[in-house]
């Protein structure tokens, strides 16, 4: 993992992820570039102001230009003082104008960016079944795994990971890229599924997917579970918060597995996703 993107907003949300973003950098001994896009909301409020001339209205923008960079560049000195004597390449920024799911995303792909760590405020966003929340159109449209941080959520040494699956047949290549992410933290990882009750199928089609997925995995700290339970969030989450593991991981595709739950569960049903940060991969 060479190089890793933070979209930051100077929230606590994202200040936070910066801070996640930071120790991943360290650990991968990845450059880490902080991005911060003015939307069409920031550039319409500096330059409506009725008493303002064009020259007043571009001297307006000038100077929330420069007051961005100003905290950007001091963010990015004490990240790196923090994080390049403990392994991190560089810290970097960009600055950007546009919608900004689409600008995060355009520029992780043209410059070949592996990981985006962003802050998320977690249940607001299940709340509103992320239909157009910046997370979820940043996830359908990334080329790249996109790690989520919640608000709350506090960074310690990554031990254990969970990845949830659903029997797909894009787990092979997904498990091969967290393994390699895995391995680099020297972490347990968990292949999880959730089951509706004591079901002799579907105990069966868990069975024969252990042993297919045996079959590839190139890795010693590998655990195979089963949980029981009608709610596949709840169930999911019932399994990390008892094992204490440090992330879940999940695939992304349409009308999958987990849509399902972000679409179909209430705030309570997922309320994992404001304690402990997710790692979404694409298929």
């Amino acid at each position: 993992m060479k190089k890793i993107l933070c979209p930051i907003d100077f929230s606590s949300d994202s200040l936070n992820a910066v801070e996640f973003a930071a120790h991943i950098a360290e650990q991968h001994h990845s450059l880490l570039t902080l991005v911060h896009v003015f939307t069409e909301e920031e550039f319409g409020e500096a330059l409506s102001k009725e008493d303002l001339g064009t020259y007043g209205k571009n001297t307006e923008w000038d100077t929330l230009v420069a007051k961005a960079e100003g905290v950007l560049s001091n963010l990015c000195n004490e990240v790196n003082n923090l994080s390049r004597p403990k392994g991190m390449q560089e810290c970097d920024y960009y600055f950007t104008y546009g919608p900004l799911e689409q600008q995060i995303t355009t520029y992780a792909k043209e410059h070949q960016y592996d990981l985006i760590v962003m802050g998320t405020t977690g249940v607001k966003d299940v709340v509103e079944k992320y239909i157009g929340s910046n997370t979820v159109r940043t996830i359908s449209r990334a080329h790249c795994p996109v790690m989520c941080i919640p608000q709350y959520a506090k960074y310690h040494k990554i031990n254990k990971i969970v990845y949830a699956s659903d029997y797909q047949e894009e787990d092979k290549d997904v498990l091969n890229r967290l393994i390699a992410f895995t391995a680099t933290a020297n972490a347990q990882l968990d292949i999880v599924h959730v089951c509706h009750g004591d079901n002799q199928f579907e105990e069966a089609m868990y069975n024969e997917y252990v042993e297919n997925t045996q079959t590839f995995l190139n890795y010693d700290k590998v655990k195979f579970a089963i949980e029981h339970h009608d709610n596949p969030a709840q169930g999911i989450d019932q399994y990390v918060i008892r094992e204490d593991a440090d992330l879940l991981a999940m695939l992304y595709k349409p009308r999958n597995f987990i849509q399902r739950i972000f679409n179909e569960s209430t705030a309570n049903d997922i309320a994992y996703f404001a304690t402990y940060p997710v790692l979404i991969y694409k298929e």
